[in-house]
């Protein structure tokens, strides 16, 4: 195999080239997001970085291991994050023998993988497995994946059945760009009410980022920690780092809803998994219909100003499965803020965000929202290209449409 570029003993120092994935639509605010954090490593005399933004990937150029593990330690965003380790123009770029020569060039490229294992007797297979190939032109791009599984899985969560949640990073990052749309600390959020709870997805990513974990402590298994590259003093000192700044957490309460009784088992069970790192003690439950009920609200924090709803509707409607009574859920979605929004009598603010399938709902949401400030964006999950319809019931603004 003729390599143009191959990767050779790095050390911890050393920068590199590396390929970061993201949810589809996400790209402008994920790479402003890792500029922040590379920007911002606690190291003294790190490389500048290069990060270059397109639509399916962003190209992270002259990082080293120290900055890349801090990048990580924030990474509830990131899908995946792969190290360049060779690149070749030696293939048959002919269609009909694309599959089979990508699968030789990856069989080829474990031999230059397998070296940055500390492991010596990790297996072909499990090399393999975490490599990954794009081509430009006639270029073909090798990288080894230091996540290995998708980011959005945290290590913690059980499967639901008849659940199809949104994926975790694509809700942190909505989150976050929530507050930001507004201009809204987070910390001015008084409780936390989530209707549509069901696998509890918006909950615990709002408890793993209130509560600052380490993506890099979660219990789920990382390539990154298997590699020669790991610098573990750095690793630990970004923890002292963070257990200095994380000494007084004023939690926000949760409170979460579901129409489906099979869930509170599910709840509960998933607590006692989760309780080992967040403080599940501020999440309460309730099986209820949010149209028909409201929950008993707990006092929530002192001097806050501002309730989060993050609604995602259930998975049949989003995709047009029902019809009948629920045909107008979205209409009735946004009569219904509106009426807690009254409850409040302007004393709590409502923020939050909507996932709309089609136009025709999100439009129904914001015609009964027509007293909120708003701001739309679209993203795409599970195939459906979503219109996320974000809401503040303090102020109006006009109606706009953009990725974000």
């Amino acid at each position: 195999m003729n390599w143009k570029f191959k990767i050779r003993k790095p050390q911890l120092g050393t920068p590199l080239t590396w390929e970061l994935y993201f949810p589809p639509g996400t790209s402008t605010w994920v790479g402003e997001k890792v500029k922040e954090i590379l920007d911002h490593v606690p190291m003294p005399n790190q490389p500048e970085a290069n990060v270059r933004v397109f639509s399916e990937k962003i190209k992270i150029v002259n990082v080293n291991p120290h900055q890349i593990t801090y990048l990580l330690f924030h990474g509830y965003f990131i899908r995946d994050l792969r190290l360049v380790i060779a690149r070749t123009n030696d293939w048959n770029m002919s269609a009909d023998k694309r599959e089979d020569e990508w699968d030789r060039i990856l069989t080829e490229a474990v031999s230059i993988a397998k070296p940055l294992f500390t492991d010596n007797e990790t297996k072909f297979y499990e090399i393999k497995e975490n490599l990954h190939i794009s081509f430009f032109e006639e270029e073909v791009t090798v990288t080894l994946s230091v996540l290995g599984e998708p980011g959005y899985k945290r290590g913690i969560k059980a499967n639901f059945p008849t659940s199809a949640p949104i994926p975790e990073d694509l809700a942190h990052i909505l989150t976050e760009q929530c507050f930001q749309f507004f201009s809204i600390p987070k910390e001015s959020v008084k409780l936390v009410y989530i209707p549509f709870a069901g696998t509890m997805t918006f909950a615990t990513e709002w408890k793993l980022a209130e509560e600052k974990i380490p993506f890099l402590t979660l219990p789920r298994d990382l390539v990154w920690k298997k590699l020669n590259l790991f610098p573990t003093k750095s690793f630990e000192h970004f923890l002292k780092k963070r257990d200095s700044l994380n000494t007084n957490l004023n939690l926000t309460p949760v409170v979460i809803q579901d129409t489906d009784p099979a869930l509170e088992p599910y709840w509960k069970k998933e607590m006692d998994h989760w309780r080992k790192w967040i403080h599940v003690e501020t999440i309460d439950h309730t099986v209820s219909d949010f149209l028909k009920t409201f929950p008993v609200f707990p006092e929530g924090k002192e001097s806050s100003t501002h309730y989060f709803l993050p609604l995602n509707p259930p998975y049949g409607y989003r995709k047009n499965e029902r019809i009948g009574p629920d045909e107008k859920l979205y209409s009735k979605i946004g009569k219904r803020l509106g009426e807690l929004s009254q409850v409040f009598q302007n004393e709590i603010a409502l923020i939050g965000y909507i996932l709309c399938p089609t136009e025709e709902k999100w439009s129904e949401c914001m015609k009964d929202l027509r007293a909120f400030a708003k701001k739309t964006i679209h993203v795409t999950h599970g195939g459906i290209d979503l219109r996320v319809l974000f809401f503040h019931s303090e102020g109006k603004s006009e109606r706009r449409s953009n990725r974000i």
